[in-house]
């Protein structure tokens, strides 16, 4: 279910904008519990490991943020503890600031920095 709202929020979409991403990322969130939040960590994150667009990537890692948020956590899931070095490489290969910056102030939320 996530992968089609987002896929809906990046597929073909050249150029993002911010506000229409944070709005759309605002529709899946609103209702989440603590715990739907957390459990919708690891599919974000299967989600944003296929990404290459700087600001798709960005975007998704703000998303993972808010999703930490509302869980009310810094305990990385699973998946995020297997995939962290990916995530790091794939911001490194393929981000731009804005995603290096996103990235850092997630790993100090979650104590990982």
């Amino acid at each position: 279910m996530l992968k089609e709202q987002l896929d809906e929020i990046f597929a073909g979409n050249v150029a993002l904008d911010e506000e229409v991403v944070s709005t759309k990322f605002y529709a899946i969130i609103k209702r989440l519990s603590p715990d739907e939040a957390y459990a919708l960590i690891d599919e974000a994150i299967a989600y944003l490991i296929t990404l290459k667009e700087s600001e798709a990537i960005a975007y998704m890692l703000e998303f993972i943020s808010s999703l930490y948020g509302i869980a009310g956590t810094n305990e990385l899931t699973p998946l995020h503890e297997v995939k962290a070095t990916v995530i790091d490489r794939q911001v490194e290969l393929y981000g731009n600031q804005f995603a290096h910056n996103v990235l850092n102030n997630l790993k100090r939320e979650l104590g990982t920095a």
